[in-house]
């Protein structure tokens, strides 16, 4: 991917501060198939529209990287799994309740993930760091032997839960953000838990959707086949309007036309069987996928703003303002090209004052506006996102 930097102006830079880095601040759904008797057809896909045109933005070429910014880019922010180191009886005990190691103290991040977020701030002036995440460095993420679906971190998870928080918090930042940092200090095992979850989940509906796709592809062989014999059947009828037939000859055209009349009768049948069973298994996916998209919003039925589209210099950063224009929280998934490729995901709270982004990787961040939380949510995609080619919008 290209590097591109948003062109809204950025908000002055305020005074120096100590930075923050405690707590006290603060599916895919799949298209039905065409029922129609003469050519079933099957589309099964994720959801993909756009959104109006809205203040211009100015993309231009990244600036070279300063020489103080490591050289990081998003798996090893994530980092390995590691043995956990030798730990006291009171962190064990910790972590088997599901909290943070240190008793509900927020984590301290990583130098280079300190370093990174550091050079954001300079470089987005009035942003603020409300808490570090940085989900890589967290000791219960280095344990040997994790649950399937969290070898890659449980950002999901973490944004779901944040989503959750924020609007359970009534769409208040500050109380958003307090009640995120007062569960990742405390139970961080619990998006551990639900991140393996929503990995069962989704491998049980991409199986549950390839053998739908199987049934649709059998249905289309059983239309071909029905329409190879209805023209057999039309060839009899053309013969039968020959005079000079014997009736030796009319007889066996008959009895050809009456047997392929037999065939085409019962597989019109089967058919209409068929299309039913399929019709009614398409709508329990969906209702599994609304079922799934709703937990990936902390419970919380969302609306699809965006789906799927390129992540390219001069439309991107129009296209993430436009769709996170209404007040609310949003889940801006990433998604490297390949169909089972990895992906990433982002929050993003937008309200008419302050705007909350949430990188599992980085921190929860806090901005003066919208125009200043999309210019901050473009610096990560730009210096640490730079292999991931689409992304999607939804909102909760």
């Amino acid at each position: 991917m290209k590097s591109f930097k948003a062109g809204f102006p950025k908000t002055p830079k305020a005074p120096p501060a100590p930075p923050k880095t405690t707590n006290t601040v603060a599916q895919p759904t799949f298209s039905k198939p065409d029922t129609t008797a003469a050519k079933p057809t099957a589309s099964p896909n994720v959801s993909r529209p756009t959104t109006p045109q809205g203040d211009a933005f100015k993309p231009s070429g990244s600036p070279q990287a300063s020489s103080s910014r490591p050289n990081i880019d998003a798996n090893s922010l994530q980092g390995p799994q590691l043995p956990s180191p030798n730990r006291s009886e009171s962190d064990i005990a910790d972590m088997a309740l599901g909290r943070t190691p240190g008793k509900g103290k927020a984590m301290t991040p990583r130098p280079e993930i300190q370093k990174v977020v550091e050079q954001m701030k300079l470089e987005n002036p009035g942003a603020e760091v409300l808490r570090y995440t940085d989900q890589g460095g967290h000791p219960m993420l280095k344990q040997p032997n994790m649950p399937a679906g969290t070898d890659a971190g449980v950002c999901s998870a973490m944004t779901s839960e944040w989503i959750r928080t924020g609007k359970e918090a009534g769409g208040d930042p500050l109380k958003g953000s307090q009640a995120f940092g007062k569960l990742t200090d405390n139970h961080f095992g619990k998006l551990i838990d639900k991140q393996h979850a929503e990995h069962l989940q989704s491998d049980a509906l991409t199986k549950l959707n390839g053998a739908h796709l199987d049934d649709i592809s059998k249905l289309e062989g059983s239309v071909k086949q029905l329409q190879g014999k209805s023209a057999q059947r039309k060839e009899l009828n053309e013969l039968l309007t020959n005079p000079d037939l014997t009736l030796e000859q009319r007889q066996g055209l008959q009895a050809q036309r009456s047997q392929l009349t037999q065939e085409l009768k019962a597989g019109m049948a089967q058919l209409t069987q068929d299309k039913d069973a399929i019709a009614q298994k398409q709508q329990s996916i969906s209702h599994l996928v609304d079922d799934f998209r709703t937990g990936r919003g902390g419970g919380h039925p969302g609306v699809k703003v965006q789906d799927f589209e390129p992540i390219t210099p001069d439309t991107f950063v129009q296209k993430l303002y436009d769709g996170t224009k209404e007040n609310g929280h949003y889940r801006i998934g990433l998604r490297k090209s390949g169909e089972a490729a990895e992906g990433h995901v982002l929050g993003l709270h937008k309200t008419d004052g302050p705007n909350r982004l949430l990188d599992a990787n980085t921190a929860e961040w806090k901005t003066n506006n919208h125009k200043d939380a999309i210019n901050l949510t473009a610096d990560h995609i730009d210096q640490l996102y730079k292999n991931y080619s689409t992304f999607d919008i939804t909102r909760y």
